[in-house]
């Protein structure tokens, strides 16, 4: 009897080593990647900014980290850790040295829109909105695309 305790109670000692190896692996394997999210945003490639229409530039803005284009329009999504206020009147004035005519803005303190045109026709917005990551902001800018 005292054998058959001995062997239940290897048995039990195994199983609970077993499972902790399985919950510190499956830990290790999924990682903790909340902290990579805010690393230095990665800027796009230059084949990619290739793509934004001519005369435009965020380098007084932030980080331009992917532009895609359709065949009307242009999308640039970008972060910056400028102040909310700033940053509208910075894209505001890259948009405009682009050849596109600034058509308002709402800034509600914690995002806001910039609003252009091109003649009488609108042509975009950006949209900037706080970021998971303190004291950033998200951009994303859509103009039509006029070449």
């Amino acid at each position: 009897m005292a054998e058959r305790r001995r062997r239940l109670l290897a048995l039990s000692v195994v199983g609970i080593a077993a499972a902790a190896l399985v919950v510190v692996g499956a830990i290790l394997i999924a990682g903790d990647d909340s902290h990579d999210a805010c690393q230095a945003p990665e800027a796009a490639p230059p084949a990619e900014t290739a793509l934004m229409p001519d005369g435009l530039s965020f380098d007084q803005i932030g980080t331009v980290t992917s532009v895609t284009k359709d065949e009307n329009n242009v999308n640039v999504q970008a972060v910056t850790t400028k102040p909310l206020d700033e940053v509208t009147v910075l894209i505001q004035d890259a948009v405009t040295a682009a050849g596109y005519d600034p058509a308002g803005m709402d800034n509600e303190g914690d995002e806001a829109e910039v609003f252009f045109q091109a003649g009488s026709v609108a042509a975009g917005q950006a949209r900037v909105e706080e970021s998971d990551c303190e004291g950033r902001w998200d951009i994303d800018l859509d103009l039509l695309d006029r070449a």
